[in-house]
């Protein structure tokens, strides 16, 4: 199918250009405009139709290829992808799942709740539609034990009336696709070794300095839209990553020590 140039970009918008063009080009993907296999109009073509620079459409076409969406070949033009595998988010990385399977009693405490402006955030939260985001701190707990920190953002144009109490007494991916209506459709974690900080260290009932893991963790829905975006914090001395290997796919199970 063809690339529609109708949606047009907003130049006085203070969201990134990059990013409106990657929002375009990915709202078409994920209504079936465009579908696998189809070729994409070339550096050139977005240049002259958007009258922006070829950076910027280098930098939209990058993230849309890291997310899966797109592959570039060289000297051929770049194509929409083929969906991938996937599995229902409820059951993947969800720490209460996890911790209920393992015979343990979840539970949250809320550290920080309050709402942000997007523009004063930093790159992962301009990629948010929302002008506007909840950020919320919260530390995990299994049996009473603390095992993460969380510090979750979340647009309120898709959540408006989400609630501290909520978010106390309920997993996040059960309220955002149950009382929200939002189709989680995949996600992207990445995992860093660091140490903890000071407060780190005593929310989590830990000696400063010991190593953790930093999981980065951002949540697409059907649509293709950013709605969840966690940067978590774990001491490698409470938990484990097990990872198993299919033919198609691959699983990993989060397990304490």
């Amino acid at each position: 199918m063809a690339f529609d140039f109708a949606a047009r970009i907003d130049p006085g918008e203070p969201r990134p250009i990059y990013l409106q063009l990657l929002d375009i080009i990915a709202r078409q993907i994920g209504d079936g405009k465009l579908e696998p296999g189809d070729m994409l109009p070339s550096e050139n073509e977005f240049c002259e139709a958007y009258h922006i620079s070829r950076t910027t459409v280098r930098q939209a076409l990058r993230e849309l290829e890291e997310q899966g969406l797109i592959t570039r070949k060289r000297g051929l033009g770049t194509y929409v992808t083929e969906p991938k595998v996937s599995r229902h988010l409820g059951n993947l990385y969800s720490f209460t799942d996890d911790m209920k399977k393992l015979g343990m009693t979840p539970s949250s405490k809320i550290m920080s709740y309050r709402l942000v402006d997007r523009a004063d955030c930093l790159l992962p939260m301009q990629r948010f539609q929302s002008e506007r985001l909840i950020e919320v701190v919260r530390l995990r707990l299994a049996d009473g034990r603390p095992m993460l920190i969380e510090r979750t953002y979340l647009p309120v144009d898709l959540c408006p009336d989400l609630s501290w109490e909520r978010l106390e007494t309920s997993a996040l991916y059960t309220i955002l696709s149950e009382h929200y209506g939002l189709q989680l459709y995949k996600a992207v974690e990445t995992y860093e070794a660091v140490v903890l900080n000071k407060e780190e260290s005593q929310a989590l009932q830990c000696e400063q300095g010991q190593p953790a893991f930093l999981l980065k963790r951002s949540t697409w829905d059907a649509e293709l839209r950013l709605i969840e975006y966690t940067v978590s914090v774990m001491p490698s001395s409470r938990s484990k990553f097990e990872i198993t290997m299919y033919h198609d796919s691959v699983e990993i199970a989060r397990k304490p020590l």
